[in-house]
């Protein structure tokens, strides 16, 4: 017998919890699927919060994924409204996915910021050279580009979110393919109960809505 928790898309189970939580109630079953359906795209972020620090391993990963998700069940469970401001100052819809995705990213600058911070701590007083300007110039270019991937990777789960309300075959096909540990059709295949034609089928005409979402965000 299936687990009722997941019949039910990212928001409505995330909704379930906060309904749960406010009634006294149990949340760690439906919380720990929602957890495992963003351990995937959490750890991608990780990842590239360590590439620009260029620190921290595998094991970081899942320590920062487990101080991710004590701070959402300890603080951003209260703290989540549905909705965040962009660049303009106006408010727009964010999904639960989005919502702690961005607990995750924080987690981990803070994470590797510290220790950045700490190892200048150490370094304090000794007799170093000042920073070449060339390698200056390196660091804020490199700042700059991770404010731009940043903004990529914020488009991307808005495209997707959009993908999952308007073509849900598509988007559940794209997110076992992408975001999960489905790496090939065949097994996407099996998963759905579909055959592997119409997984390629379907991953194709999501590609294609993705860009198409794009392209309509950046305009």
């Amino acid at each position: 017998m299936s687990d009722p928790a997941e019949e039910l898309d990212d928001d409505a189970l995330f909704a379930a919890v906060l309904a749960r939580k406010a009634a006294g109630e149990r949340i760690d079953k439906p919380l720990s699927v929602l957890l495992s359906r963003w351990r995937r795209p959490a750890l991608y972020v990780i990842r590239r919060i360590q590439q620009s620090y260029r620190r921290g391993g595998e094991d970081d990963q899942e320590e920062l994924l487990q101080d991710a998700a004590i701070k959402l069940l300890e603080r951003g469970l209260g703290q989540y409204r549905g909705t965040a401001l962009d660049e303009s100052g106006a408010a727009r819809a964010t999904s639960s996915r989005t919502f702690f995705l961005r607990i995750v990213k924080h987690t981990a600058i803070d994470h590797y910021r510290r220790h950045y911070e700490e190892l200048a701590s150490a370094h304090a007083g000794e007799d170093e050279p000042e920073t070449p300007g060339h390698e200056v110039n390196v660091a804020v270019e490199r700042a700059r580009s991770e404010a731009e991937r940043d903004e990529a990777a914020e488009l991307y789960w808005r495209a997707f979110e959009r993908l999952r309300a308007e073509h849900p075959k598509e988007a559940e096909a794209w997110d076992l393919y992408h975001h999960r540990d489905l790496d090939d059709h065949v097994a996407v295949a099996n998963e759905l109960g579909i055959t592997v034609v119409n997984s390629y089928k379907r991953i194709s005409r999501a590609q294609a809505h993705l860009r198409l979402f794009l392209l309509e965000l950046k305009s």
